[in-house]
Order: C-alpha cells, then structure tokens, then sequence
C-alpha cells in the first residue's frame, strides 16, 4: 500500500514540474466541405441552369485559445472563434410550361461565434494534433436578394436582406500542426483543422424589404376598370395581401413538423444548413514558466 502512495505521489509531482498555462491566437481560411445544394444559377440569356454547392463555413476565422498541458505530452484547450463567412449563391428559378415565372438572385453568408474545447496529443516538440467539440455561441446567416416576377405588364421586384437563426449545434474539430520555436516561451505555428457542424434554422426575418408593382394599364383587367398605378412598398406596408404572402411574412419560424394543410405563410419545415470546412490556420502559441 506504502509503495503504491509512493508511486502515485511521485507520478503527481513529476505531472506538476512539466505543467504548463499557454494562451495562442490565430487566424485563417476555410474551404467548404461536405457542402449542400445552395441554390441554381441561370446563365446571361435564362436558357440553362447550373446548380451550385456549398458550404457556410467557408471563409475567414480567427481564435484566441487558452490551454494547460500536464505535461510534455498531454493538455487541453478552450478557444473563442470568429467566422466571417464567404458568399455562397442562392439564386433560384420557378417556371410553369416552359415559362419563367419568377427569377431569385441572392447571395448568403455565415457570421458565426463558436466555442470550441479539444485535447492535444504532443508526437514531438514540433508536430501536435487536437480532436474536440465546438459550438455556435451566437451569430446568423444573412441573405440578400432581388426576386423578380414577370407579369405581362412588366416585372413585380422585390429586394431585401434577410437574418437567418438557428439552435444551438454541437459539432467535432480535429487538427494536426507544426510549431516552429521562436524564443522559449514564444512558438509560431501553422495547422490544417477539419470543421465538422451542421446548423438546424430555427426562425427568420427580413430586416429590409421594398416591393415595387408596375402600372397596370386602364381597361387592362376589363372593361371600364381604371387601372393601378405603379408602386413601392417597403417592409410592413404593403397594401394588397396576396404580395405579402408571395414575398414571405415579416418572420418565419421553422418547426420540424407542420400540418400538410398547412396555409400559414409564417410556419415552414426547418432544415439543415452545413458550416462543415476543411482550413490551414497560423498563429503564435505563448507559453508561460513551468509549474514547479
């Protein structure tokens, strides 16, 4: 029993002399992975269709870390991160017997906060790999767009931007990096990391919307009716029903599941939106004295 003690005492003391709090930040580019259908780009002339994947966490990052290793092998960090997502196409198209009936070009965005925590795995003092969870500690996906609907009287146009939330994602990160000594304390380094998060909507709302109508000719809806003059709309004003249930309500709230029979424009099905990346970071790691 006395020696066991002994053995744990000792395994204890030899941890706390190679014990070690370190702080790093760094920044980078994703490239999208594991990437969805986005949207169907329709070329100058609206004669072919071409559809376009991607992936919301595509972009810029940057993260501040703080971590402790046990030792010369083993420790753990946690780190606060920043994506500023690349444009992702969202255009789209309806027809009707060959007809174009509404035309969307639109790009979205990610702008997310996450949190992250993962383990790391010294192979010798200069390469390392981590594996860990992540989270969306806040943020949004942005849209913009025009939608265009001909009528025979010319084009009905909306354009808007549009914030999209979702609920709270639990995803996994891994990396594998190499440091380069600077001064004792002092390590720059550079990393691939693997991003693995998907984001279920949860609800939306437009934050601008302006809707212009163009003039209907008298006698052009029958005999003897005066005709509608053109018009703008802006968000939460327009007149006639049937243009806020086309261009959507003002929020929209996305359940996972919904009555077939279902009429009311503000209710939809949710879905899936990927912020899966594949990225190289650079950073500088500041590590402070060894606990003794």
């Amino acid at each position: 029993m006395n020696k066991n003690m002994i053995i744990i005492v000792a395994l204890i003391l030899a941890t706390k002399m190679n014990a070690q709090f370190f702080v790093s930040a760094n920044g980078g580019y994703a490239m999208g992975s594991a990437g969805v259908l986005m949207g169907t780009e329709l070329n100058q002339n609206n004669t072919v269709a071409t559809n376009k994947y991607g992936s919301f966490g595509e972009g810029f990052n940057a993260q501040i870390k703080g971590g402790y290793f046990f030792n010369d092998t083993f420790g753990f960090e946690i780190g606060i991160a920043y994506l500023h997502g690349a444009d992702q196409i969202r255009d789209n198209y309806k027809a009707t017997d060959g007809i174009i009936t509404e035309i969307l070009d639109a790009k979205g965005y990610g702008r997310a906060w996450g949190l992250s925590g993962a383990l790391i795995y010294n192979f010798n003092e200069k390469v390392y790999g981590k594996f860990g969870a992540i989270t969306k500690l806040g943020g949004r996906t942005g849209a913009e767009f025009t939608r265009t609907n001909p009528t025979p009287f010319g084009n009905i146009v909306a354009t808007g931007k549009q914030d999209f939330h979702g609920r709270l994602p639990l995803g996994f990160i891994a990396a594998l990096g190499h440091k380069f000594k600077l001064t004792d304390n002092l390590n720059f380094f550079a990393e691939l990391e693997y991003l693995g998060i998907n984001v279920t909507r949860d609800n939306s709302e437009f934050t601008e919307l302006t809707i212009t109508a163009p003039e209907v000719p008298a006698n052009a809806l029958g005999d003897g009716h005066p005709g509608i003059p053109a018009a703008t709309w802006n968000l939460g004003d327009a007149p006639i029903q049937h243009l806020v249930t086309l261009y959507a309500p003002t929020e929209i709230n996305y359940v996972d599941s919904l009555s077939t029979t279902n009429s009311d424009p503000s209710k939809t099905l949710s879905e899936v939106v990927p912020y899966s990346s594949f990225g190289i970071n650079f950073g500088i790691t500041y590590t402070f004295e060894k606990i003794k």
